[in-house]
């Protein structure tokens, strides 16, 4: 007979973890990019640092936007000089 044990969940947290650790790192690197490069053409000094965008990235939901609002930053910084 197989007893129920707490150990059980033990995996599932360690990756939900390193999921959330991976997407405050990557966060942290591109958040600030494309919040600083937005308020450098409306005339602004970049104020957003690596910290800030590391807890934007680990905001399950906003998080996972810092891949496609880095790109579209990227396409229209090319156009926008």
């Amino acid at each position: 007979m197989r007893t129920s044990s707490s150990f059980g969940c033990i995996p599932l947290l360690v990756v939900y973890g390193a999921v959330f650790l991976v997407c405050g790192f990557i966060g942290g690197f591109l958040w600030p990019y494309t919040v600083n490069s937005w308020l450098e053409v409306a005339g602004k000094d970049p104020c957003l640092t690596y910290w800030h965008g590391f807890l934007m990235g680990m905001v399950p939901g906003v998080g996972q936007l810092f891949i496609p609002a880095a790109f579209i930053t990227f396409v229209c910084m090319l156009f926008v000089s």
